[in-house]
């Protein structure tokens, strides 16, 4: 399967049971914020999240070669000390989502992608390794352009952003 890095809003009533549940136990603290990510079947509760598949180790390397300071895989405070997968969630707060965003906003993909090698992204031994194929660009750009509007989206409304990686 691999390593994917999530990113949640929430909003101050999904802040409230979140700290309800985590004393009670990590696994429906868990199972909440994925529901919140995943919004529900029939899309009357429309999704709060998303992941970046395994794009993250990409946009990291390009956004740091076009020296744009925002840190996509180790962000936030951590809640606790052990992992829901892979990492522990970390929460960024409204400060750090509308900086974030703010930031991204002045790296439009467009200027990443001038930066973009897939020669040096192999050797660097960025994961997951697939930069030599025809769709690494356009799958990089995808979930850029959906990150950017999560962090737009939280900044408008205020909220923080929960992350982890499974």
């Amino acid at each position: 399967m691999g390593m994917v890095k999530i990113f949640v809003r929430l909003r101050a009533r999904e802040i409230t049971e979140l700290a309800r549940l985590l004393p009670n136990g990590q696994r429906e603290a868990y199972e909440y914020v994925c529901e919140l990510s995943i919004g529900d079947e029939d899309e009357r509760v429309p999704p709060r999240g998303m992941d970046t598949d395994k794009a993250w180790a990409g946009l990291q390397h390009l956004l740091d070669k076009a020296g744009v300071p925002v840190d996509i895989v180790d962000c936030g405070k951590p809640l606790f000390d052990h992992g829901w997968g892979v990492t522990p969630p970390c929460l960024l707060t409204p400060v750090d989502v509308a900086e974030a965003s703010r930031l991204l906003d002045g790296a439009p993909f467009a200027a990443l992608a001038e930066r973009y090698d897939a020669v040096e992204l192999t050797s660097a031994g960025v994961y997951p390794g697939i930069w030599d194929e025809d769709w690494a660009l356009p799958y990089l750009e995808d979930y850029y352009s959906k990150l950017v509007a999560l962090f737009h989206a939280a900044t408008a409304e205020g909220e923080p952003v929960l992350t982890w990686m499974a």
